[in-house]
Formats: C-alpha cells, sequence, structure tokens
C-alpha cells in the first residue's frame, strides 16, 4: 500500500477539465443503513447505499468539491492550500498538488484507498 496522497487538476480554457486524485478514506455503516464516506483530506463526508455506489458518491462529492471552489470560493488553489495540500507541481494546464501531514501515514492505515486517475468536470458557464 502506498501512503502518498495526491490530486492533479488540469484545466483547459481557464476552467477544470480533469482531475486525477490518489488519497485515503474511510467507510462504516451508520445507524441508519447508509455507508458513510468519510474524505479526511478534503475535509468531508458523503453517503451510498452500498459499495457499489459508494465510488459514484466519491466522485460526485469530489467534482462538486471542485465546482463550489472554484464557483464560491477562493478557486480550487487556495482551497485545497487551506486544507494543507502543497503546490508539487504546475505548468500552464496542470497543477500537482501533494498532501504532508505527520499522521498522514496513520490516515492510510486506518482507511481505505481511493484512486480515480481521470474525473472529468463540466463547468457550465
Amino acid at each position: 500500500m502506498t501512503t502518498e496522497a495526491s490530486i492533479t487538476i488540469t484545466k483547459h480554457e481557464g476552467s477544470i477539465a480533469f482531475i486525477s486524485v490518489r488519497m485515503p478514506i474511510w467507510t462504516k455503516w451508520n445507524a441508519f443503513g447508509n455507508l458513510s464516506v468519510i474524505i479526511p483530506l478534503l475535509g468531508f463526508e458523503t453517503f451510498a447505499k452500498d459499495e457499489k455506489d459508494a465510488e459514484h458518491a466519491i466522485e460526485e462529492a469530489i467534482i462538486s468539491f471542485c465546482v463550489v471552489a472554484e464557483r464560491f470560493g477562493q478557486g480550487i488553489t487556495k482551497e485545497l492550500q487551506a486544507l494543507g495540500w502543497r503546490i508539487a507541481g504546475e505548468d500552464n494546464l496542470e497543477y500537482g498538488f501533494d498532501y504532508t501531514d505527520a499522521v498522514l501515514e496513520n490516515i492510510f492505515k486506518m482507511g481505505k484507498h481511493y484512486e480515480n486517475p481521470h474525473l472529468k468536470l463540466e463547468l457550465a458557464a
């Protein structure tokens, strides 16, 4: 198991087009019979009806985070930095972030690992 967390954002014409993510998640069944999915490095939780639905719930949660950061926040770069992410690389179209924290290794040991190399965003103007 890897203990790396990273996000790569690809922009097209100034808007986010794709996101590649690698980070830990925690899942647990709650008292209401739903699967709770905690995404600690983004600071939120989402819900799914089962393991199969969890992948879709995670994708939607990450995409929603990006949309809200771009439209109503300080922009994805500043929002990620406020959560402890560090810019690891940047060129004209792609921005890389990694997460550095003393407890990161423990987070990876305690949860599952989520990776999606190609989330597509379609931001309507």
